[in-house]
């Protein structure tokens, strides 16, 4: 019985000391009683708009024929023809991937059945834009290099580096949900203690822009309008929930 209490001394005695050596702020919440379970649980959202700085387009070549091979081969002069167009408006080959590239039969259905009709080649890539106010040259550059075959799905505004724009949101978040616990603690006659836990959500507000198909390319430079573009502002909003003490 006596050999048995020594390991338990022992035991409690290692015990201890890892608990020491280990960081106090460890050693505080293992050794922290629990919260009395009266708590304010409130939600707080922040939001900061700022101008975007960057755009990310996602275009390309839709093409159907007879036969697999002349889809194809009209694809990818098509694609190569814009590629080089984006190339030469500055936009890195970095920047420059492709998303999709797919062949598929087209049917013409009718009352005895389906019909062959053809081949139809989508290729597609997605290109980011890092100088705003070149978007409308990239974009008609694009659609004349494609000509009938060109198609671009949406342009996404962006802001590059949010760091600051969510520290803003995060702060007003904060001090949205302290306000609304405060107002609840006091409605309720109680005191509002210190928050004991805070869970984040971080969004955008910013919806890409659809585009139809363009129609057939320019007949040159100085007759073609250039498309307007607006990249107006987003909006970064940071939700936080928070559950205080009440004390």
């Amino acid at each position: 019985m006596k050999k048995c209490n020594c390991w338990l001394f022992v035991i409690c005695a290692l015990l201890i000391s890892t608990l020491t050596a280990c960081d106090s702020n460890v050693v505080s919440k293992v050794l922290m009683p629990p919260t009395s379970g009266r708590t304010i649980h409130v939600t707080g959202s922040g939001s900061v708009t700022g101008e975007p700085d960057i755009a990310t387009l996602n275009l390309g070549v839709s093409v159907e024929k007879e036969t697999v091979a002349e889809a194809r081969e009209e694809a990818a002069s098509a694609m190569t023809a814009l590629i080089e167009s984006l190339k030469a408006n500055d936009i890195a080959e970095k920047d420059i991937n492709t998303e999709n590239f797919s062949i598929y039969p087209q049917y013409d259905y009718t009352e005895g059945g389906r019909i062959l009709r053809g081949y139809s080649v989508n290729n597609t890539v997605r290109a980011k834009v890092r100088e705003l106010d070149t978007l409308s040259d990239v974009i008609d550059d694009a659609a004349e290099a494609g000509r009938d075959n060109i198609v671009v799905n949406s342009i996404q505004f962006m802001i590059e580096d949010t760091t600051e724009f969510q520290k803003q949101a995060r702060s007003l978040a904060v001090k949205n949900a302290e306000a609304k616990a405060q107002t609840l603690a006091d409605a309720s006659g109680v005191t509002l203690g210190k928050p004991v836990t805070i869970t984040e959500n971080t969004y955008f507000e910013s919806p890409p822009i659809p585009f139809p198909v363009a129609e057939a390319a320019f007949a040159d430079d100085s007759a073609r309008t250039s498309t307007p573009i607006v990249p107006g502002e987003l909006t970064v909003t940071v939700n936080i929930t928070v559950v205080y003490e009440i004390e």
